[in-house]
C-alpha cells in the first residue's frame, strides 16, 4: 500500500478489500478528510491502526477485518460522532476494550472486534455507547463479569460474548433489553442458573448459552414461549430437570433445538413434534426416558436427529421400532443417531423407505435384535452405517454392496454369521470396515485388497479359517489391521513390507507359523505389533531395531528361540514388551524399556537370565547362557593362547637340548 503522503481531499469511499495487499496503514490516511467509507478487509496489513484515523471527521464505516493488525484499538475511534460501524474482527489486536477516560462522544451502532486478543474487563463507560446495536466481542481474552447494568445498552440487538474467560452469572438485566435478537454466551466460565427474565425477550431469535460446565438448574419454561426464537442451544452445560411439557408451549419458528450433554431427565415433550420448521434436534447425552415419538414425521424440514446416549425405549409390547415408520416422511434427513439407548426391538422393513439423503445412520449399542433389513441398500446416500454392539443375527446382506457412497461400515459385536459377502468389495469409497466380534466364518475375501481407500480393517474375534489373503499384505494405505482370535493359518509372507503406512497390526491368537519375516523392519510407522499366541519359530529379527515408532511389542506364546536382540534398547518409543512363553535364552538387555520392570514380561523362557527381573534368575557362571558365552571365550581366546604357549615351550626345550648336546661334544674333543 502507498506509504507516502496522501492528498485526496475529495475521496469519499476507499474499498480495497480482498486484494492480498501487504504493508502498514500509513498515518497520512488521516488527510482524507471527506472519507465516509474505509474498507481494507481481507488483506495482509500489519502494524497498528494509526490514531490519525480519528481525523476523518465524516467517516461512517470502517472495516479492517481479516488482516494481521496488532496493537490496541485507538481511543480516538470512540470520539468520532460520525462513525457508526467499526469492523476489526480476525486480527491480533490487544489491550483493553475501552480506556476509562471519562466521557465518550459516539453514535456508534456496530462494534465488531471478535477473534482478537483484547483483554481486561468490560468497563462501565461502555454504557456511554447509547446507540449501540451490535456488540460482538467473542473469542478474545476478556475477563471479569458481564456488567450487572448491561441493560444500559437499551438499543442492543446482538450481544456476542462467547469464547472469553468471563465469570459470574448471567445478569437478569439482560431481560430488560427488549430489542435483543441474538445472544451468544458459549464457551465462557459462567456459573449459576439461566435467569427466567430472559423469557421477556419477545424479539429474541437466537439464544446460545453453551459450554459452561458450571451452569446449573432447570431451563426456564418462559423461554419456550418466545415465538420469535429460531435457535436454542444449551448444550454442554450441567443443566438438570425436565424439558417443559406444559400444554400451549409453542415455538413456531424454531429451526434448531440443542440441549445435548446435560443431565436433563423426563420424556421428549410432544410440542417439539409440532415445530414444523425444525431442522436440528439434538437431545443426546442426557437421561431422557420414555419412547421416541411416533410423529417425528411432522418435522418435514428435519435434517439432524441426535437422540443417542439416553435411556429411551421402545413402545411397550411392540416388537418393531415404530418410530422409523414416521421418519420416512422426513425427506431432508441427513444425520440419524439413536444409538446407546434401550430400544430393544427389531428394525422394521420401512427402513428401506428412509430418505436417500441420509448420510450418517447410527443405531449402535441400542439392544437391536433380528436381521439387517435388505432394504437398507435404498439409503443410497449413506456414508456411515453403525450397527455395532447389538444382537443382530443372520448374514450380512449382499445388498450392502449397493451403498456406493459408504465410507464407514460398523457391525462390531453382534451375532452375525456366514461369510463376508464379496459385494463388500464393491464399496470403493470404504475407509473403515469393522466386522470384529461376530460369528463370521469361511475365507476372508481376497477382493478386500482392492479397496484402495481402506485405512482400518477389523476382522478379529470371528471364526475365519484357512490362509490370510495375500492381497491384504500389499495394501500400502492401510493403517490398522486386526485379524486376532480366529483360526487363520500359514506363514506371514515377505510382502508384509508393503504395508508402508501400517500403525497397528494385530495377528494374535491364530495359527500363524514360520519365521517372522525380516521385512517387518521396513514398517517404520508401526506403533502396535501383536503376534502372540501363534506358532512362530526362529529368532526375533534383528530388523526389529528399525521399527522407530514402535510402542507396544507382544511376541508371547510362540516357539521363538535365540537371544533377545540388544539393539531393541535403542527403540526410544517402546513402552511395553512381552516375549513370555517362548524358548529364548541368554541375558536380557538392560537398557531402554528393559529397565522398567512394569512394562515387560519374560516368563516361561527357561534359558533367559537378567538382573533384578521378577521370576527371572540372575545371570551366573552356572547359568546355561553364561556357560555358552564362557565356552565361546575359551574356544576363541584361551585355547589359542595355550597352544601358542605349548609351541613356544617345545621350541625352547629343543633349543636347550641342542645346546646341551653341543656342549658334550666339545668336552669329548677336549
Amino acid at each position: 500500500m502507498w506509504r507516502g503522503p496522501w492528498y485526496v481531499p475529495q475521496l469519499r469511499v476507499l474499498n480495497l478489500r480482498n486484494n492480498s495487499l501487504i504493508g502498514i496503514i500509513p498515518p497520512s490516511v488521516g488527510n482524507a478528510s471527506k472519507m465516509m467509507n474505509f474498507s481494507l478487509s481481507g488483506n495482509r496489513f500489519s502494524g497498528n491502526i494509526p490514531k490519525e484515523v480519528g481525523n476523518l471527521s465524516q467517516l461512517a464505516d470502517m472495516s479492517l477485518t481479516d488482516n494481521q493488525l496488532t496493537g490496541s484499538i485507538p481511543v480516538e475511534l470512540f470520539n468520532m460522532s460520525s462513525l457508526l460501524s467499526i469492523h476489526l474482527r480476525h486480527n491480533s489486536l490487544s489491550g483493553p476494550l475501552l480506556l476509562d477516560q471519562g466521557n465518550i462522544v459516539s453514535n456508534l451502532e456496530h462494534l465488531s472486534i471478535s477473534f482478537n486478543q483484547i483483554s481486561g474487563c468490560i468497563l462501565s463507560n461502555i454504557c456511554q455507547l447509547t446507540e449501540l446495536k451490535v456488540l460482538s466481542i467473542a473469542y478474545n481474552n476478556i475477563t471479569g463479569e458481564i456488567p450487572r447494568n448491561i441493560d444500559c445498552l437499551s438499543k442492543l440487538e446482538m450481544f456476542l460474548i462467547g469464547g472469553n474467560p468471563i465469570k459470574g452469572t448471567i445478569p437478569t438485566s439482560l431481560g430488560n433489553i427488549s430489542t435483543l435478537q441474538y445472544l451468544y454466551c458459549g464457551n465462557n466460565h459462567i456459573v449459576g442458573k439461566i435467569p427466567p427474565e430472559l423469557g421477556k425477550l419477545s424479539k429474541l431469535r437466537q439464544l446460545v448459552i453453551a459450554d459452561n460446565s458450571n451452569l446449573i438448574g432447570q431451563i426456564p419454561e418462559a423461554i419456550f414461549n418466545i415465538s420469535s426464537l429460531e435457535v436454542i442451544v444449551f448444550s454442554f452445560n450441567n443443566l438438570s430437570g425436565r424439558i417443559p411439557t406444559t400444554t400451549g408451549l409453542h415455538l413456531p419458528n424454531i429451526k434448531e433445538l440443542s440441549l445435548a450433554v446435560n443431565q436433563i431427565k423426563g420424556e421428549i415433550p410432544l410440542f417439539i413434534t409440532n415445530a414444523s420448521k425444525l431442522e436440528i434436534l439434538a437431545l443426546n447425552d442426557n437421561f431422557l426416558t420414555g419412547t421416541i415419538p411416533n410423529n417425528l414425521g411432522n418435522l418435514h424440514e428435519l435434517q439432524s436427529l441426535f437422540l443417542h446416549h439416553n435411556q429411551l425405549s421402545n413402545e411397550p409390547r411392540e416388537r418393531e421400532l415404530l418410530f422409523f415408520n414416521s421418519l420416512v416422511d422426513c425427506k431432508m434427513l441427513k444425520y440419524l443417531q439413536v444409538g446407546f439407548n434401550l430400544l430393544n426391538g427389531v428394525l422394521p422393513n420401512s427402513i428401506e423407505n428412509l430418505s436417500s439423503t441420509i448420510e450418517n445412520f447410527h443405531i449402535g449399542h441400542a439392544h437391536i435384535n433380528g436381521l439387517i433389513p435388505t432394504g437398507i441398500s435404498n439409503m443410497s446416500g449413506l456414508m456411515t452405517l453403525d450397527f455395532q454392539g447389538n444382537n443382530l443375527t443372520g448374514n450380512i446382506p449382499s445388498d450392502v454392496g449397493k451403498l456406493k457412497q459408504l465410507q464407514g461400515l460398523y457391525l462390531t459385536n453382534n451375532k452375525l454369521q456366514g461369510h463376508v459377502p464379496e459385494a463388500v468389495c464393491h464399496l470403493s469409497n470404504l475407509v473403515k470396515l469393522f466386522l470384529n466380534g461376530n460369528e463370521l466364518s469361511g475365507l476372508i475375501p481376497e477382493c478386500l485388497g482392492n479397496l484402495s481407500m481402506l485405512q482400518k480393517l477389523y476382522l478379529g474375534s470371528n471364526k475365519f479359517s484357512s490362509k490370510f489373503p495375500l492381497s491384504l499384505w500389499k495394501m500400502s494405505g492401510l493403517l490398522y489391521l486386526s485379524v486376532s482370535q480366529n483360526s487363520i493359518e500359514g506363514e506371514v509372507p515377505s510382502d508384509i513390507g508393503e504395508l508402508k503406512a501400517i500403525v497397528g497390526l494385530h495377528l494374535h491368537s491364530n495359527h500363524f507359523s514360520g519365521v517372522i519375516p525380516t521385512r517387518f523392519g521396513e514398517l517404520q510407522n508401526l506403533q502396535y505389533l501383536d503376534l502372540s499366541n501363534n506358532s512362530f519359530f526362529g529368532r526375533i529379527p534383528l530388523s526389529f531395531a528399525n521399527l522407530i515408532s514402535l510402542e507396544v511389542l507382544n511376541l508371547s506364546s510362540n516357539a521363538l528361540s535365540g537371544t533377545i536382540p540388544k539393539s531393541l534398547e535403542k527403540l526410544s518409543y517402546l513402552k511395553s514388551i512381552n516375549v513370555s512363553f517362548n524358548d529364548l535364552e541368554g541375558e536380557i538387555p538392560s537398557g531402554g524399556v528393559f529397565a522398567n520392570s512394569t512394562l515387560q514380561s519374560f516368563l516361561g523362557n527357561k534359558g533367559l537370565c537378567g538382573m533384578h527381573i521378577l521370576e527371572i534368575p540372575t545371570c551366573t557362571i552356572n547359568n546355561p547362557g553364561k556357560q555358552s558365552k564362557l565356552k565361546e571365550v575359551v574356544l576363541k581366546i584361551v585355547t589359542p593362547v595355550i597352544i601358542a604357549s605349548f609351541l613356544i615351550f617345545l621350541l625352547v626345550s629343543i633349543w636347550i637340548m641342542k645346546r646341551q648336546k653341543k656342549g658334550k661334544s666339545n668336552d669329548v674333543e677336549k
